[in-house]
């Protein structure tokens, strides 16, 4: 049974002061968990529903903890309930551990620019589509929903663990590695197509600007080129998210043949 500071504390992790207090986060449900034990990530307190450790499906999840020699600590329902974020918990939730920005960044070959992307759902979904395609780095500008943020982390589905992220102003880097060998391609709305865009890249970073104001005017003169996905229907605009994901396969089309 958890005391009450500590379920205060645990609580306390959905918010950003909480976060930064405690340096700490705490995630929820067996997909997530598991994803996080299998990454070699930090780990603090692994909490599970008592009723839940006979159950088939949690099985996987405690041998993963066992083997990073974690041990559940086990709490009542109603103490998960109090401690989640979501209306119906799973019965198993993990404190990690938040990783300290990093100062030198290691720049990678295919990388994400998140500029100023608000939209706690927009971000996890770009967040999980990234990895699915490959993306080995996003860097998010300071104005972009905080990647700790609950919605992200549910809409991420793991994709915390499996690629890096680092909040770092692209200008700052690009104007102190003029060297650098990257094309530099930016989402617009009056860009090249993407259908004449190169696929057989070997360095870029792609930039997604805000859902609503697009990418901030101080990145234009870095840009190498402006692309935009062109559409035959009436509808304005795509989201963010959705745009990201198609210049994402279309970059990737030569790694999947």
């Amino acid at each position: 049974m958890l005391t009450r500071n500590e379920i205060l504390r645990l609580k306390s992790l959905h918010s950003p002061k909480g976060r930064k207090n405690e340096n700490a986060v705490l995630i929820e449900g067996l997909r997530l968990v598991e994803d996080c034990l299998e990454s070699q990530w930090p780990l603090l307190q692994l909490f599970i529903v008592e009723k839940n450790l006979e159950k088939l499906q949690y099985a996987r999840t405690l041998n993963l903890a066992r083997s990073v020699t974690i041990e559940p600590t086990l709490i009542s329902q109603k103490d998960m309930e109090r401690i989640s974020d979501t209306k119906n918990p799973q019965g198993i939730a993990l404190e990690i551990q938040i990783l300290d920005e990093n100062e030198d960044i290691q720049i990678a070959d295919k990388i994400l620019y998140l500029d100023n992307i608000s939209d706690p759902g927009n971000l996890g979904t770009i967040m999980r589509t990234a990895a699915w395609f490959g993306v080995e780095q996003i860097l998010l500008s300071e104005n972009c929903a905080n990647i700790w943020n609950p919605k992200v982390v549910r809409s991420a589905m793991g994709a915390h663990f499996k690629i890096d992220c680092d909040v770092f102003n692209l200008d700052e880097l690009l104007s102190e590695n003029q060297e650098l060998p990257h094309q530099v391609l930016g989402a617009y709305m009056d860009g090249k197509p993407l259908m004449d865009i190169d696929t057989n890249i070997p360095h870029w970073i792609l930039i997604l600007g805000n859902e609503a104001h697009g990418i901030s005017e101080n990145l234009d003169g870095f840009i190498n080129q402006k692309i935009t996905i062109e559409g035959s229907g009436i509808q304005e605009s795509l989201n963010v998210a959705v745009a990201g994901g198609i210049i994402l396969n279309h970059l990737n089309k030569d790694s999947l043949l």
